[in-house]
């Protein structure tokens, strides 16, 4: 059963959402403001969060913030009043993997919550402890099964640290696999690209030199890592 916290100060509101997602079957946790959802955390886990913006104290914007730093596996879905595309898109930025608009059809909210749990929901490994990188969805696969959602950028250099012997790539290599020429392309983005792709790393609980620079030679990729083409 897939377990959703609601957050959302108008307690009637909080209530109808609520019953209508446990009579399609969701596990629901209600919350009125930031610090209840916190209360609710501490204890349990959830799969999706499900967050109105303007709530009393912390906005749901700062949620979702806290929320993709420190639970990076859980799922955001914004449902708020708020909704020109410049408020969609600041949603978006601050970690929501889905944005609706209040009022909501319960159908509706109720597939986008599975389709967010479904991107959330661990997956099978490759067996030997190993991490696995599914290209095609742009997900690393961990050895427990949790997930980790990647840009397009981080999967194609992890592609290409997969692929290389020892899992050590040079810099001129990784920018190609980025689709760059090297002679034209600022080092500096790929340093970029790398340090996002180290924090999401650190988030899921693994040392900060996992992805590592080898002094005039290029980087390391230092555990188990294997490619696959779907999650299937």
């Amino acid at each position: 059963m897939i377990r959703v916290a609601m957050v959302e100060d108008d307690a009637d509101l909080l209530d109808e959402v609520s019953f209508n997602l446990r009579r399609q079957d969701f596990e629901v946790a209600a919350c009125a403001d930031g610090k209840a959802l916190d209360r609710l955390l501490a204890s349990a886990s959830i799969d999706v969060a499900v967050l109105d913006i303007g709530l009393p104290g912390e906005s749901g914007l700062s949620i979702a913030r806290r929320l993709r730093r420190d639970q990076p596996l859980c799922g955001i879905v914004m449902l708020t009043a708020r909704v020109e595309v410049a408020d969609r898109i600041h949603g978006m930025e601050e970690g929501a993997d889905a944005y609706l608009a209040k009022p909501v059809d319960y159908r509706e909210l109720a597939l986008v919550i599975r389709a967010v749990a479904r991107r959330v929901a661990p997956v099978a490994t490759d067996g030997r402890g190993g991490l696995v990188l599914v290209e095609q969805a742009q997900v690393l696969v961990l050895a427990d099964g949790r997930r980790l959602d990647l840009t397009r950028s981080e999967t194609l250099l992890l592609s290409r640290l997969a692929r290389a012997p020892g899992q050590q790539a040079t810099r001129e290599q990784l920018v190609e696999a980025l689709g760059e020429r090297y002679l034209d392309y600022d080092p500096r983005r790929l340093e970029a690209t790398l340090s996002r792709l180290r924090k999401k790393l650190a988030q899921a609980g693994f040392d900060a030199d996992v992805l590592r620079a080898v002094r005039h030679s290029g980087y390391l990729f230092a555990l188990p890592l294997s490619e696959r083409d779907s999650q299937d």
